[in-house]
């Protein structure tokens, strides 16, 4: 029997999970019963199409399950505070859940969700691409074969650019707090938190237990006039004995420069999308051995998520990321904003504003893309190795 799902929230990021919807509804996988949006009728094209295909569409999402007890799961492209109260709210409604990244905006609210999933036994995932991602796949099975030993270090650097429109599409962009309630909506728990957990998961993978960080230093800052983070630096320590290494920024001239490193006794995998199209391992004896690339049509999409998310409600596979695995990562991120120490850079000379060819305005830090190799290739901050403009961590 063909199980019956919902999207709510169709703006924004919830563009990408109505496409896979209809992709999915369209390969006969499931059915794709209805929508929520509170801001529908701002997309009378989109509602249109919808209801084209037999998709009901609703204002509010507690209209839309009254109207529809014979959905099997929902899915939540909502903005990061709402994470928590519309899963657990769902998931006392009888519905599996699949939630956009992170999380949750807190670590306490992560643990709720993944408790009272647990309470009603319904599947709670959460929406991490690269947990159907053909390179994390081959990492964690180099890993099971112990091919890359024991592992030491893990380390990824995330360069791209966001123009003030990324900042106005929704008052919670960019921010700290919404009326009071925590949202941590920077590049950690935002656009690159995808890598951030596939670090997690392939540590974990290889200690064969959740990880935490045990020592933490983090030097963040802001370019945009944004109350988060748009640039950081950031070295843990973790229980399982490697380090791990985040570094990001959006205030540069790289359109998407993404990179990742996992370091083992007896081999060092390497990628970087701006470098060659797969990844590679490199071993402690000299051969190397070519992984697949990161992303792929068969995993690492939002298509590849739901399709994996179906299978799980149907029996047929095992989840691809449960909110229990992630909780290494919201705990990683609660501690990286203990005090929510934000160098703030806005106005500064060290910021450059300047207006593109679409009349939008990027933000450019000085020199932030090579402060931010350099401190990849050596596991330093950004304070470590110069950067002008860099605050060292308390």
């Amino acid at each position: 029997m063909m199980v019956n799902f919902a999207v709510v929230g169709i703006g924004n990021w919830g563009a990408a999970h109505l496409d896979a919807a209809r992709k999915v509804a369209d390969a006969g996988c499931a059915r794709f019963t209805a929508v929520a949006d509170i801001h529908l009728s701002a997309f009378p094209e989109i509602v249109e199409e919808l209801r084209g295909r037999g998709v009901a569409c609703y204002e509010t999402h507690r209209e839309m399950l009254d109207k529809h007890p014979e959905l099997d799961f929902i899915t939540l492209p909502v903005p990061i505070q709402l994470h928590a109260p519309m899963t657990i709210e769902c998931l006392e409604r009888g519905l599996h859940v699949l939630v956009e990244k992170p999380p949750a905006a807190t670590l306490a609210e992560a643990r709720q969700m993944t408790e009272v999933a647990r309470r009603v036994g319904k599947l709670c995932g959460v929406a991490f691409q690269y947990s159907t991602s053909p390179l994390q796949q081959a990492m964690l099975d180099l890993i099971t074969r112990g091919k890359l030993g024991t592992i030491t270090a893990l380390s990824t650097l995330n360069l791209g650019k966001r123009y003030d429109n990324y900042y106005a599409r929704a008052p919670w962009a960019g921010k700290l707090r919404m009326h009071g309630t925590i949202v941590h909506d920077g590049t950690l728990n935002n656009p690159y938190a995808h890598m951030a957990q596939m670090l997690f998961t392939v540590a974990q993978a290889a200690a064969g237990a959740p990880v935490l960080p045990v020592t933490l230093q983090a030097e963040l800052f802001a370019g945009h006039d944004i109350e988060t983070e748009d640039t950081a630096a950031i070295r843990a320590q973790l229980s399982c004995g490697a380090a791990l290494h985040f570094y990001s920024s959006v205030c540069t001239h790289e359109g998407a420069n993404w990179q990742m490193r996992i370091e083992g006794t007896q081999g060092v995998v390497t990628w970087g999308n701006m470098r060659a199209p797969q990844a590679q391992v490199e071993y402690a004896d000299g051969a190397i051995e070519t992984l697949p690339d990161l992303i792929t049509p068969e995993g690492g999409t939002t298509e590849a998520l739901f399709r994996n998310f179906i299978q799980a409600v149907e029996g047929k596979a095992a989840l691809a990321c449960p909110i229990e695995e992630t909780l290494s990562f919201a705990e990683f991120v609660e501690r990286v904003f203990e005090g929510e120490q934000i160098t703030y850079l806005h106005g500064t000379p060290y910021v450059t504003r300047v207006e593109v060819e679409n009349q939008e305005m990027a933000t450019y830090l000085q020199d932030v893309e090579s402060y931010a190799q350099q401190a990849y290739a050596s596991g330093k901050l950004f304070s470590e190795v110069g950067a002008p403009w860099a605050t060292p961590a308390g």
